[in-house]
């Protein structure tokens, strides 16, 4: 078994930053019900469906002496009017058509405890496509280095750092590139948000400024309103000292003014911007039916919307809650924290479990998640207070075959194989092992592999032919 910082390693499906979560929320307050949005922050994309931008095929090693092949490269995810290029990460798992795609933190994905995460943003950052293959070649003494050698030594690099897989492109040029990019690799600090509100969810009396809300963004200045909720409460958003503000700049601190009187309530304060997202952030994604969709890593910084927004509570006694929840991969569960900013205890239930949140005090809940599965649960708590937490969760690379050096191998091994079919991908087979089903960005085209004729459904830039509970079949030779 291959170790890494300390971490048994044997996958191929480099999920660094693979927590697909969507999670939605509804707070009832005072026996009213009252709708709160998606709480997320940072750009939203849809999966380009169609083949690799750019990209050629890589050969990866098995432990038992065969070898797979797959089609690394750039897939595309598109947001507002801009297309942005993304590399796999998750090459275990196929994208799925039409997939929504959300900007997330490495802390909430497998990166979180990679300590080799920041090399691989070095990569990112040091080649293509951030920078030309004209001047990586250059930077890599590789003479005649093309844009398809350029993606597919670059995708090999990453799948190396995030998993140990021993990617090998089957070009001499293109391998060249991965053996350098590897060997110069530097660790980097994770790049910041596009655009988050920390907390995303505030409480306290009426009356009173709830607060502070942290603004982090790449943008010059970040839009800020009230829903239609908080308009007709009176809710507002001020500064440190009350005074009303429509838009704020990272590093600010803004707070929610809450109406006055002895109403109850529950609004929100949305952000927004254009921003400059920055290289080496994650993006996963889940279809329409909630099924996970490969995790991608962006190559190419460009402007893009992004916004963010807050849950706000407020009421003129008794317990005041504000519940917040995130996915935290070295826990391998989504932690729910409840605040509580009034002046009497706040008992909540949680998963069949019941907690007291004392005034002025928060608890925090882990609920362990089994990977890649839908889930569901509830906080409950008095005055009627529901909020629902779902998602999938998605932080662990599958578990491969591979046998990884501990270097990239010293040429490609020859390209033995050919492709059958047709249109955005194929399948390919030979005497070096088995194939690999893959399309470029979710394409989802079906292709006959393997000697038993299995039927597979792949998408994405780069989707092994493996057997993943019971989605994909493994081919051999």
């Amino acid at each position: 078994m291959f170790q890494k910082q300390g971490r048994a390693v044997s996958r191929i499906g480099a999920v660094m930053l693979a927590s697909s979560i969507a999670i939605s929320a509804g707070m009832i307050t005072a026996g009213a019900a009252a709708a709160v949005d998606v709480t997320t922050s940072g750009a939203k994309a849809v999966l380009v469906d169609g083949p690799l931008r750019h990209g050629q095929a890589i050969d990866i090693p098995m432990k038992d002496g065969k070898v797979e092949h797959a089609q690394g490269g750039l897939i595309e995810l598109k947001t507002g009017d801009q297309t942005l290029d993304t590399y796999c990460i998750d090459l275990h798992n196929p994208t799925q058509r039409g997939a929504q795609y959300q900007e997330t933190g490495w802390e909430s994905s497998s990166l979180a405890g990679n300590k080799d995460a920041g090399k691989i943003l070095w990569i990112l950052e040091h080649s293509y496509p951030h920078i030309s293959a004209d001047q990586l070649a250059k930077d890599a003494n590789i003479a005649g280095l093309t844009e398809d050698e350029a993606a597919a030594g670059t995708q090999a690099a990453i799948w190396y750092f995030s998993d140990g897989a021993n990617a090998v492109p089957k070009d001499g040029k293109a391998n060249d590139l991965a053996k350098y990019l590897i060997k110069s690799a530097q660790p980097l600090e994770e790049p910041k948000p596009t655009l988050s509100l920390s907390p995303n969810a505030v409480s306290g009396k009426s009356g009173a400024l709830l607060g502070p809300i942290s603004v982090t963004t790449n943008g010059s200045s970040v839009d800020l309103s009230v829903d239609a909720d908080g308009a007709k409460a009176g809710l507002t958003v001020t500064d440190k000292n009350g005074k009303a503000i429509t838009s704020a700049k990272s590093g600010d601190e803004i707070y929610a003014k809450a109406p006055g009187g002895g109403a109850k309530g529950t609004a929100g304060i949305k952000a927004t911007t254009s921003a400059q997202i920055s290289v080496g952030r994650a993006f996963t994604g889940v279809n329409a039916d909630n099924v996970h969709s490969q995790t991608l890593i962006l190559a190419g910084s460009e402007a893009v919307p992004a916004t963010a927004s807050v849950k706000v509570n407020w009421a003129p006694t008794g317990p005041i809650p504000a519940v917040t929840s995130k996915v935290d991969c070295v826990q391998g569960a989504v932690v729910v924290t409840a605040a509580n900013n009034g002046d009497q205890d706040y008992t909540f239930t949680l998963n069949g479990k019941t907690y007291t949140v004392k005034p002025g005090a928060s608890t925090s809940v882990p609920i362990k998640v089994d990977e890649d599965k839908s889930y569901h649960f509830t906080v409950t708590g008095p005055n009627g207070f529901k909020q629902d937490i779902q998602g999938v969760l998605n932080c662990k690379t599958d578990t491969g075959t591979t046998t990884p050096s501990s270097t990239p191998s010293a040429k490609p091994s020859p390209s033995t194989s050919s492709s059958t079919g047709g249109g955005t991908g194929g399948s390919t087979g030979g005497s070096t092992g088995g194939g690999l089903a893959f399309t470029g960005g979710g394409s989802e085209t079906p292709w006959l592999v393997g000697a038993g004729g299995a039927l597979l459904v792949a998408g994405g830039g780069a989707v092994f032919a493996l057997r993943r509970r019971g989605r994909h079949s493994r081919t051999t030779v």
